[in-house]
Formats: structure tokens, sequence, C-alpha cells
């Protein structure tokens, strides 16, 4: 069963997002090839002018069930045809990107400059659908394939910089809830940190679809040498047949956010509701 869309998330005038990524994953094209690459881009190329290669991420599954312990086998596949890699199309404006292989299909929103202002979930999930149903039609065009999703993906790059409410790496506790500062003289004030872990995301039912992957670190910002915490929420999973999930991690995203990070940053970023 989807969730119905929650119209009562957690939203600030100055969110520190620095990019956002909509991701599927799906099961191998098999008749993709090197070619289709230059084929897809003549479609969009008038608004994506520039391409880069990179080599094609592995696929990733949420998985909960205990696997099956197997007989350790050593195997080495034979390769009938090199490995196709993955290819961004870069936007005319340089903080829009597509990326494309041969079972993935990305749209990156990323800030590249101090005026940048984040286009909002809404208006990213909209240009994600329009060219993911574009792509699909180009599959069908040239008789390439259908896509069988199989994993969804949303991420928010946030990059929280020192200046407002807090100075320096060792004030973790001013920026996040999770963290409390030693009262004594051993430790000490912390220089720096980094937390991962991980959150089940569940269905209606209370069965668990995904799971929530949170990073922080500490950093340098390279423009100026000024500190800041990136932190990268990950929310990936399958829910229905396509990209139901979408909207349910981008939730689980923004309330874990709201719920990891301090009520005076809140009142930085200008929190309205």
């Amino acid at each position: 069963m989807v969730p119905p869309l929650a119209n009562d998330l957690p939203d600030f005038e100055r969110p520190p997002v620095a990019e956002t990524v909509l991701s599927v994953q799906f099961q191998r094209l098999e008749n993709f090839r090197a070619a289709h690459f230059g084929l897809y881009w003549n479609r969009i190329r008038s608004t994506y002018p520039a391409t880069e290669e990179r080599l094609a991420l592995e696929p990733v599954f949420e998985r909960f069930a205990e696997p099956v312990r197997r007989k350790l086998e050593v195997q080495f596949p034979i390769l009938e045809k090199p490995p196709l890699p993955r290819v961004w199309y870069v936007h005319d404006t340089k903080n829009e990107l597509l990326q494309l292989q041969s079972d993935r299909f990305i749209r990156n929103w990323r800030k590249t400059g101090d005026g940048d202002s984040y286009p909002r979930y809404e208006a990213v999930r909209q240009r994600f659908d329009q060219d993911f149903q574009d792509f699909q039609a180009f599959l069908a065009e040239e008789d390439i394939g259908t896509v069988a999703v199989n994993q969804c993906e949303v991420t928010y790059v946030n990059h929280i910089v020192a200046g407002e409410g807090w100075s320096s790496h060792g004030e973790l506790d001013r920026v996040f809830t999770m963290w409390s500062s030693p009262s004594g003289d051993f430790p000490g004030v912390a220089e720096d940190a980094s937390v991962h872990a991980r959150f089940p995301i569940r269905s209606v039912e209370g069965e668990p679809i995904g799971r929530l992957h949170v990073g922080i670190q500490a950093a340098i910002r390279e423009s100026d040498g000024t500190p800041m915490f990136v932190v990268n929420l990950t929310a990936r999973g399958m829910l229905g047949q396509s990209t139901e999930f979408f909207d349910l991690g981008r939730e689980s995203i923004v309330r874990s956010f709201v719920t990891l990070t301090t009520p005076e940053m809140h009142n930085i970023w200008k929190r309205r509701r």
C-alpha cells in the first residue's frame, strides 16, 4: 500500500541543501549498447550540451531477509564485450545533470554558486518524471527494451557552514541533537567527528521496504577554508512498481534531518513549519 503524500513536512526558507539526487535502478537493459548513449544525447543535446564519462555504479539493494548461506565458489566471469560506462549529460546551467547507464537513470540538482537557490523537491521530482518518461519513450522507439525498476534512491546533501550558530568543528552540540560534549577535562572538546548510521523505512503496514542512510562528516570548504559539516541523507528502497518510493523517501529524509539538527539551527535556516 502506498502511503498518502505528506503535506505537513517541516519547511525552511533557507535550507542548507547543496545537492539533491533522484535515482532509479532497474534490471539491466540487455540490448543497450554504447551507441545508444550518443543517440540519447542527440535527443537532449539542446538542453544538456556537455557530456562526461564515469565508471558504472554497481547494483545495490536494501535487503532484510537473512541470505541463504551457500558454498563459496570462485568464478571468473568471461566478458563477451567491454563493460559500458556511466555517462553524465550536463545542463547548460551546470547545476543540473542526468546520469545514464544500462541499469540506472539519475537526475541531480547541485548548487554551483552562492546565488543558486534550491528549486524544492516538487520541482525536482516533476523534472525527473518528465525526463524519465522521455527516456522510456526513447527505449521504445529504438526497440531497446522496457524498464523494470527494482530500487529507488533519494539523496539530499547539506552543507552546514560555520559562521551562523557555530564556529568550529568542536561545537557539534550546537548543530546536532545526537551529540553531547563531555563536561569534564577528559577527553575534552572534540576536534571533529563523523557519523554513519542507518535506519529502516517502513510501509503503512509496518514492513521494512527501505533504509535511510545518514552520514555526517566534518570538512573544510575549499573556496575559503571555512569549517563545515557535510550531511548526506540517502533513502533507498522499493515501493509499488516504479518511483512510488520517492515521496516516502523524501519524507523520511526531511523529518529525520529536523530531528537530527538543533532548534537553534532551525531558526537560522528560518523554519516555516
